[in-house]
């Protein structure tokens, strides 16, 4: 387990999978309980498909655009010894949101206006712009909201595109 190890001076600006802001959020139509986590579990903060044997379960890899984006609502579950969790255990239910604005960590550079993209394997987020080609992702509905250096927080948006 770990322990805090320092203090900062200025709290961070936002944990990915939270909202951003106080739009709307649009949750992928199925009523309650519709989404469960896949058989490997669900990561929160990243794009997920329905599966492709049972539509009710979703996993973070898939074909053509995913389903939503899985909102950090707190269903994780921290393991023994573990320090923290963003995986939501199979079988669990999950609601993935297509629509609203969320905080997101990009494995590229992002600026205002981009279009954000899914890898197909594992539901992490790229940015890139509109109609380009990267390799292994799928351009998403979702739009970069506020910039940043890879691996840096930033906020995607389907409802703010510049």
């Amino acid at each position: 387990m770990t322990f805090q190890t320092d203090v900062k001076l200025y709290s961070g600006v936002g944990q990915p999978g939270q909202p951003a802001s106080n739009s709307p959020i649009i949750a992928a139509a199925g009523g309650p309980g519709a989404f469960r986590a896949g058989a490997s579990g669900l990561m929160m903060a990243r794009f997920a498909w329905r599966n492709a044997t049972n539509p009710q379960l979703l996993d973070n890899g898939g074909t053509g655009k995913p389903l939503g984006f899985v909102m950090n609502n707190a269903n994780a579950t921290i393991g023994y010894l573990e320090g923290s969790s963003m995986t939501i255990p199979s079988g669990r239910e999950a609601s993935p949101v297509v629509g609203g604005d969320f905080w997101a960590r990009s494995s590229t550079n992002a600026t205002v206006g981009q279009k954000v993209f899914a890898d197909l394997a594992t539901g992490l987020i790229a940015t890139g712009d509109a109609g380009s080609t990267l390799s292994g992702m799928i351009e998403t509905d979702w739009y970069v909201a506020s910039p940043g250096a890879a691996s840096e927080v930033i906020v995607i948006s389907t409802w703010s595109k510049a």
